[in-house]
């Protein structure tokens, strides 16, 4: 069983946005399938924190960019709620290199945390100033 199952609600009517998140919640899922393995792979994780790192960059500046030319109102608060993001996963990632260390219940719990609560809260209130506004999607 998955550590996150997709939902209907994590949708915001942004399909580009909506794939991407899918993407991330699988990605997370298959973080906690290392974790719950118990596997003393050191590569497979840093390759799991790395995408994970890569792939919400690639995802926040998409983000980021469309929110700008859609004009919305909240463009500034998102960017911030995006860069405390990629922080953590840095620290994340620095600690795994410079320590060696495991993957953590805390480190993947926080993931699932903050990615639904991002979705399910911020991202959410830009899908919402989409469907009140129509513009072509991203």
């Amino acid at each position: 069983m998955p550590f996150v199952e997709w939902e209907a609600r994590y949708l915001l009517g942004v399909d580009q946005f909506d794939i991407h998140h899918k993407h991330l919640v699988d990605l997370l899922n298959e973080a906690y399938d290392i974790f719950v393995a118990n596997e003393e792979n050191e590569a497979e994780l840093r390759r799991i924190l790395e995408e994970l790192a890569d792939y919400s960059n690639y995802h926040f500046n998409l983000e980021e960019n469309w929110m700008n030319q859609v004009g919305y109102p909240k463009h500034k608060d998102h960017v911030l709620e995006h860069k405390r993001f990629v922080y953590k996963l840095y620290e994340f990632n620095k600690q795994f290199k410079d320590d060696k260390a495991n993957l953590t219940l805390e480190i993947v719990s926080f993931l699932r945390r903050w990615l639904l609560d991002h979705i399910l809260n911020c991202d959410a209130e830009y899908g919402r100033f989409i469907r009140k506004r129509p513009a072509p999607n991203p």
